[in-house]
């Protein structure tokens, strides 16, 4: 490896200045209140993704338990109401309805 290549890096594959200091170190210190900032903000996401999947995951149990358990005059207005594009709230409400009936 030529004296070049390595001045440019700082051993761990980072960009690095003609000290060897890394350049995304040096710029986070003098960010400090952007990077908290953005560190919060990605908290808020993960939280949101993690509220999102919550619901889906339970959507589809509800979904199967009811595919499963329910009478087949039932599954089917279920499997009638989505494939007529209703929306997943219009699917959540009738999938309620079925399992109050059961």
């Amino acid at each position: 490896m030529s004296d070049r290549t390595t001045a440019n890096t700082n051993g761990h594959g980072a960009p690095a200045d003609r000290n060897g200091n890394c350049q995304i170190e040096s710029a986070g210190r003098g960010n400090a209140s952007q990077l908290a900032s953005d560190s919060l903000e990605r908290i808020e996401q993960i939280r949101q993704q993690e509220f999102d999947l919550n619901y889906y995951r339970t959507f589809l149990e509800n979904l199967v338990s009811v595919m499963r358990d329910a009478h087949s005059e039932s599954v089917a207005r279920i499997v009638s109401l989505i494939r007529s594009g209703a929306s997943n709230e219009e699917i959540h409400i009738a999938l309620q309805r079925v399992r109050d009936e059961s």
